[in-house]
């Protein structure tokens, strides 16, 4: 009964101490497609498949000579060349003086399991291709849009100067209009530019003084915090790995959100941090209009804005900016937000790596 529920199941072979087959079960011969006759008396070099290297069975007999169990898993060949994969352990059977005498391998069908293993390698290194491809698209395309558009708007801004006076008002409100749609356009650019180069950074994470960081932020977005009388405070910031200028654009767009989202009281920003085992959760909370539950994932994608240009300027890169820096660091991002209360930004930093 047990030799019959094991035939179900898997492959059994037992060799002498050369490897010489001396027994094989019936699940062996119709996985292997050789009956018992053809494979007594061989070694199991009959179904070899010629995919393990020299090193690979050294290592194999090697242990299994010493009396020590081995387990990995086998390309094998059947009788009409098809390749499949076992999971395989290999038991030697010892004499009295600890020596092996014969071999037993267990031997598991997992070609249907290696089969997807390989077809999702696969599909990963297609899709990491893919991805190269379409940064450096991103990247050429929007590197190569920076000239002319610097072109057309120094020319723009030229006839505007040499020509105002000599225009109407409808010309001159023309003028306007293309100016600033350069100046959109070349934001646009440098955020398409900022999106496409956090994946090509280098992966060597040096030691960050987030508060050193966050200061110099503040510093450089002096003039409009001081336009909004904004009120922004923060708690002692720890050191963390990462890449300096992606945790700029972190906290700038962070901190530029929670400014152009204001009501009509000034804005009050707090940076809080709080420590985990083994990462640093952060937030970025604000006073402002705040967002509505259904468009909280939303807010996460490329190009993605709830308000039209008119009413707040950007070109909805930001957060996807934020969102991509912090997964690339292998943290995550998310928010919670109630209407006209504000809204915080949280995400965490892992302590390694």
């Amino acid at each position: 009964m047990i030799e019959s529920a094991l035939d179900k199941h898997v492959s059994i072979a037992i060799t002498d101490k050369h490897g010489k087959i001396e027994y094989v079960n019936s699940k062996f011969c119709s996985v292997s497609k050789y009956s018992a006759e053809e494979l007594l008396g061989k070694d199991h070099r009959v179904i070899n498949s010629g995919y393990h290297s020299k090193e690979f069975i050294h290592t194999l007999w090697s242990t299994i000579t010493r009396g020590e169990t081995w387990k990995g898993e086998f390309k094998n060949r059947t009788k009409d060349g098809v390749f499949y994969w076992v999971d395989t352990t290999i038991i030697p059977l010892l004499d009295d003086k600890g020596s092996p005498y014969q071999y037993m391998a267990i031997w598991t069908d997992v070609t249907g399991y290696k089969q997807l293993e390989e077809k999702m390698e696969e599909q990963v290194k297609e899709l990491a291709r893919s991805n190269d491809e379409l940064e450096q698209f991103a990247y050429v395309v929007t590197h190569d849009l920076q000239e002319p558009l610097r072109a057309i708007n120094s020319f723009v801004q030229l006839l505007k100067k040499y020509c105002h006076h000599q225009l109407d008002e409808r010309a001159n409100d023309l003028i306007s209009h293309a100016v600033a749609g350069t100046n959109r356009m070349q934001m646009l650019i440098d955020d398409l530019l900022t999106y496409a180069q956090v994946n090509n950074a280098s992966k060597n994470l040096v030691e960050i003084d987030c508060e050193s960081l966050l200061k110099n932020v503040l510093t450089d977005l002096s003039i409009v915090i001081r336009e909004c009388n904004a009120i922004i405070t923060y708690d002692r910031l720890p050191r963390v790995k990462g890449i300096p200028f992606q945790f700029i654009q972190l906290f700038t767009n962070l901190i530029n959100n929670a400014l152009k989202f204001q009501r009509e009281q000034p804005p009050k920003i707090y940076i809080g941090v709080k420590e985990n085992f083994d990462e640093w959760i952060f937030s970025v909370t604000d006073n402002g209009i705040g967002i509505e539950d259904q468009y909280l994932e939303r807010i996460f994608r490329v190009f993605q804005r709830l308000h039209s240009r008119r009413e707040y300027v950007g070109t909805g890169i930001g957060l996807a900016i934020c969102k991509k820096v912090i997964e690339q660091r292998g943290g995550k991002i998310w928010i919670k937000s109630e209407l006209n209360v504000g809204t915080s930004v949280y995400f965490t930093i892992p302590k390694t790596n």
